[in-house]
C-alpha cells in the first residue's frame, strides 16, 4: 500500500504530480528491467491501477541471470499482474552491429513487443521509467521513445534520480538504493560487433566482482582486455586486497589482460568518443 504521509513535503509534491499522472493515464504497461526507476514506476502503477496495469520484463542476451531474477522476485513480493517476453537480440542485424545508434534499435525492437502485448490486454499507455536525469547525456534510445510514443511519467512529473531513491525508500521498496546498472552491451565499446561469448564474459566477471563487494562496478570489453571501473572509493582497497585474485579470475573466464581505470566510474564514458555530430 502507498502510505503518503512517509514523505516530505519537497517528496511529496513530486509525488502527487506523478499520481496524478498514473491515474488520468487510466491503464499502463510497465517496461520493467528491475532498476530502481522501472521499480518504482511498476509499484505506484500497480497499486493505483491495479489489475489496469500490466507490468513487463523483456529478457533477453542483453540483461544478466541475475539481474532477471531479482527483477522476477521483486514482482513477484507485490504481485505485480506481470508478463515476461524472451526476446533475442542477435535476430537484429542493427542492434549487434553496435553502432553509436544501437540503443535506439534495441529499444525500437523492445518496445514494440512491450505495445503488441500491452495491445491484447486493451491498455492504453506505455511507460518506461526515465527520469529527469536521463536527459543530461547522449541518449540515442529516446528517439524510439519519442517515435513510438511511449511515455516516462518521471520525466512528465520532473522527477530527478535522487528523488526516485527518495519516495522508494520512504515505501520501502527494497532495491531503493541500488547502484545504476544499464545492459550488458553499454560494456561493449560502440563499432565493435556484439557477440554472446563477450556478453557471458562480461557478465561473469561482473558477478565475481559484486561477490567481492563492488556493487556497481562495470567490466569494460575490449577484445583480450578486461578494463574495470570502479567507484573511486573503492580503487585503493581493490589495489591493496583483491588485484591478484581479480586478475586471475578474470583470466580464468578469458581475458589475456587485466587493467583498472584510474579514473573511477562515471556514468555516460561509453558516449566519450562519439562524434559530435553524432549528437545533433
Amino acid at each position: 500500500m502507498i502510505d503518503e504521509n512517509k514523505l516530505n513535503k519537497n517528496l511529496l509534491d513530486k509525488f502527487l504530480k506523478l499520481k496524478e499522472i498514473i491515474i488520468n493515464s487510466e491503464s499502463a504497461a510497465v517496461a520493467y528491467s528491475g532498476g530502481v526507476d522501472s521499480t518504482l514506476l511498476s509499484f505506484l502503477s500497480h497499486n493505483i491501477l491495479a489489475q489496469k496495469s500490466l507490468i513487463i520484463t523483456v529478457n533477453s542476451e542483453f540483461i544478466s541471470e541475475c539481474e532477471f531474477n531479482k527483477a522476477k522476485f521483486i514482482a513477484e513480493k507485490y504481485g505485480f499482474n506481470y508478463k515476461i517476453i524472451d526476446l533475442s537480440v542477435f535476430n537484429n542485424l542493427k542492434i549487434i552491429e553496435n553502432n553509436p545508434k544501437r540503443c535506439k534499435f534495441c529499444k525500437e525492437t523492445v518496445f514494440k513487443e512491450i505495445i503488441a502485448l500491452a495491445k491484447e490486454d486493451n491498455i492504453k499507455n506505455i511507460f518506461d521509467g526515465s527520469n529527469i536525469n536521463d536527459l543530461e547525456d547522449y541518449r540515442p534510445g529516446f528517439e524510439a521513445i519519442k517515435e513510438l510514443q511511449i511515455r516516462s511519467p518521471f520525466i512528465e512529473a520532473n522527477i530527478s534520480k535522487s528523488e526516485i531513491r527518495g519516495i522508494s525508500g520512504a515505501f520501502d521498496i527494497p532495491n531503493w538504493n541500488k547502484p545504476a546498472l544499464a545492459c550488458l552491451a553499454s560494456r561493449i565499446p560502440y563499432n565493435t560487433v556484439i557477440t554472446l561469448e563477450s556478453l557471458k564474459k562480461v557478465e561473469k566477471a561482473e558477478e565475481y566482482l559484486n561477490n567481492l563487494g563492488y556493487y556497481g562496478c562495470r567490466v569494460r570489453h575490449h577484445d583480450l582486455i578486461a578494463r574495470i571501473v570502479l567507484a573511486n572509493k573503492d580503487i585503493e582497497k581493490f589495489i591493496f586486497h583483491h588485484k591478484d585474485i581479480v586478475d586471475k579470475k578474470l583470466k580464468e573466464i578469458g581475458y589475456t589482460y587485466v587493467c583498472i581505470d584510474l579514473k573511477g566510474y562515471k556514468t555516460g564514458s561509453l558516449n566519450a568518443l562519439i562524434d559530435i555530430e553524432l549528437r545533433v
